[in-house]
């Protein structure tokens, strides 16, 4: 009995040992803190040999790296005439990452940029990997960029996102946003506080303090609206120089005709957060006694409902609370006087009624998106009317241009910390 379990146990001792058979040092993996995505005859904006690069040595590495493996960013590395699309990836470079200088006092190189072309994300990475001599890993992965003319044809966009939906290793929480102009470049900005692109991209898309911004796209939001065959507004980023991104405004991407179909920018993208009112503060600009008055908005409330049952002329009421305080005004303003307190909460009043009704003129106009969460509201207070007119919500019938949304704005109006300051 002892000897049969002796040869038992040793049987089993291979596959206990053989547990980490199929490992990957870290030092053979290449982390991925950005990815993006143009089409395959996407000129750069920029130029290697004169953007400005991290040194080493009196060197710049980074950028021999990229003539060597990028040769020509718009020409023919490894690309023919029948590439759809070039993508870029951003790999770190952990030495840079620990020390800021190195014995010269230059800056080490904290990433490398790789770039190919090709049909689909599979093939490129593949060619990625020879690229880099070692296996790319994404569980780093920062933001997903994808150009403007990348998401405006229809159904690229889907068919892209697939493979990050799909693939084991995708945090749902990677960031998604689209790029004005040529995607790639992006992953090149040099930016002042962080030593990766990806990562400053990353935590640029995380600022909820301006009004024109949208919450953060996340790959898992994209998989849920998708399947849901929902429009949606994603942020869009442009470049400002070498070492600054900021926003536009918002990409609107339409669920049913599944591509980009237009933007809203400024008072527009204002507008949207305040219908929906989104976990957004920033600061609004009124004129008040011919001058300029700053107000802080504080805090967001609407609540949507449904006046009528008639499908072909839809009546909705969005009621938008507002909580605002001064945060800088030119000129004399006492808050105590009854009459200036009206006046002014009457002009923040009317000045977001008429920025939040441009924005829906626009939405069911040209557009014809809903982004105002109406269809929400119908699936879930009144979904008997929604079953009905769902196929011809935002195509066929239009129904959502067909409606009638009335804003009715209100103003709660704090002073701020003082009541008076001259």
């Amino acid at each position: 009995m002892i000897k049969i379990r002796s040869i038992i146990f040793l049987l089993f001792c291979p596959l206990l040992l053989s547990a980490c058979w199929d490992k990957n040092e870290v030092e053979e993996r290449g982390f991925v803190s950005g990815i993006a995505v143009d089409l395959a005859n996407s000129p750069s904006m920029i130029n290697i040999n004169e953007h400005p690069q991290p040194q080493e040595n009196g060197k710049m590495q980074l950028q021999q790296d990229e003539e060597i493996l990028n040769q020509n960013v718009d020409g023919d590395f490894t690309q023919n005439n029948n590439d759809k699309f070039k993508l870029t990836q951003q790999l770190i470079v952990p030495s840079g990452l620990g020390q800021a200088q190195n014995s010269g006092g230059n800056t080490m190189p904290a990433f490398r940029n790789l770039t190919q072309t090709g049909n689909t994300i599979i093939e490129m990475n593949r060619d990625m990997i020879k690229q880099a001599g070692r296996i790319t890993n994404v569980t780093h992965l920062n933001v997903v960029l994808f150009s403007e003319a990348v998401a405006s044809e229809k159904g690229v966009f889907a068919d892209l996102m697939d493979i990050f939906l799909r693939e084991k290793e995708m945090l749902r929480s990677v960031k998604v946003a689209i790029t004005k102009d040529h995607a790639g470049d992006y992953l090149y900005i040099l930016p002042e506080n962080e030593k990766i692109p990806g990562m400053y991209i990353s935590k640029l898309l995380e600022n909820k303090s301006n009004l024109e911004i949208a919450q953060p796209l996340t790959v898992g939001d994209v998989q849920s609206l998708l399947l849901s065959k929902k429009s949606f507004a994603i942020p869009i980023l442009n470049i400002v120089n070498t070492s600054t991104i900021n926003y536009s405004g918002l990409s609107i991407y339409n669920g049913n005709k599944k591509k980009i179909v237009g933007m809203l920018t400024g008072d527009n993208a204002k507008g949207l957060n305040f219908i929906n009112s989104k976990d957004q503060t920033g600061t609004l600009d009124i004129k008040f006694n011919n001058h300029d008055v700053t107000l802080e908005i504080l805090k967001i409330n609407s609540k949507l409902s449904l006046k009528n049952n008639d499908k072909n002329h839809l009546k909705f009421k969005n009621k938008i609370d507002v909580q605002a305080g001064i945060a800088e005004q030119y000129g004399s303003l006492d808050i105590m006087n009854e009459h200036q307190y009206k006046k002014l909460k009457t002009e923040l009043e009317k000045k977001i009624t008429e920025m939040t009704t441009d924005t829906v003129s626009l939405l069911q106009g040209n557009m014809q998106t809903d982004l105002l969460g109406l269809n929400t509201h119908l699936y879930k207070y009144h979904y008997s009317l929604w079953s009905s007119i769902k196929n011809d919500w935002e195509s066929g019938q239009h129904y959502f241009s067909k409606s009638n949304v009335k804003i009715d704005v209100k103003v709660i109006e704090k002073p701020g910390n003082i009541i008076k300051s001259h």
